[in-house]
């Protein structure tokens, strides 16, 4: 019997509600699944392997974070995914990694702390009328701005405010997020297995349940299944799942955010998913 921990958060009390789904599939191919606190102790050698799944708190929680997933390097039980797959990919700073790959990202400038003042004079320089300035290292859309350039003033001396361990991004809004949504495929194994439409509510950007976005189960172009393809099979190929978070832009299928380290994967929406997460994991494992 294979015993799996997955690593979730506190306040769920236990698996998420979509990785339940996961859960039961696992078990009835004889495995035992037990939901881990991130940041609580564990005993690595109680497990065959252990799944990143919901620690959702981790965002408030950034300096032990990073060292949770520095410490998963010699825990001496596989993790999935790689720790150093997890730990690259934890910072959106990842985007510079994915450009010199040549996978095609939604256009972003970097500014650390420091650097803030530069905003103004880049976003005039790259002719974006409108903008997102957000962390690089944080989720669910925590410290986003959208604004329009003649604003940019308040809100860099808001971001300043802000308290943040990490660089700064600045990106074009995309307004066809507001219009058409959002495309997340997720992949298990480098196989595509499913996607959603994550659509914002009426006058919003942000796609997260949170902030009123919804997500249902769509069935993409082959365009946009082939684009996100290439670029997990370029990028992370090695990832027993992945979710490509994506938008049409200047004419191409361009990453949002590669989600390897702690992505909401939709089990609960496709009769599917959860055996062919099953079936990715247990052949990782031989």
């Amino acid at each position: 019997m294979k015993r799996l921990g997955f690593f979730t958060a506190s306040f769920l009390n236990g698996l998420y509600v979509d990785d339940q789904a996961a859960a039961v599939e696992l078990e009835r191919r004889g495995c035992s699944v037990t939901p881990l606190v991130w940041n609580e102790p564990f005993d690595p050698r109680s497990f065959d392997a252990l799944v990143m799944r919901n620690p959702w708190d981790w965002y408030k929680h950034r300096p032990a974070f990073r060292a949770f997933l520095h410490g998963l390097h010699e825990v001496g039980t596989p993790v999935f995914n790689p720790p150093a797959m997890l730990e690259r990919y934890a910072d959106k700073t990842y985007f510079r990694h994915l450009d010199a790959l040549g996978v095609p990202t939604v256009p972003t400038e970097f500014f650390t702390p420091a650097r803030l003042d530069e905003v103004p004079a880049v976003l005039s320089r790259r002719g974006w009328s409108r903008a997102v300035l957000k962390p690089s290292f944080t989720a669910n859309a925590y410290g986003a701005q959208r604004f329009e350039a003649t604003t940019v003033e308040a809100v860099v001396a808001e971001a300043k405010q802000h308290p943040v361990d990490s660089e700064w991004m600045l990106q074009p809004y995309v307004d066809g997020i507001e219009r058409d949504g959002e495309w997340s495929l997720v992949f298990f194994s480098g196989r595509f297995s499913h996607a959603v439409r994550k659509q914002p509510k009426a006058g919003d950007y942000r796609v997260q349940p949170d902030h009123g976005g919804q997500s249902l189960l769509s069935e993409p172009p082959s365009l946009v299944v082939e684009a996100a393809t290439r670029i997990v099979l370029t990028a992370v190929p090695e990832a027993l799942y992945a979710r490509v978070d994506g938008v049409t832009f200047d004419g191409a299928f361009r990453v949002m955010e590669l989600e390897v380290v702690e992505p909401e994967l939709f089990f609960r929406l496709h009769p599917l998913a959860a055996a062919r997460f099953a079936d990715a994991l247990l052949e990782k494992l031989g």
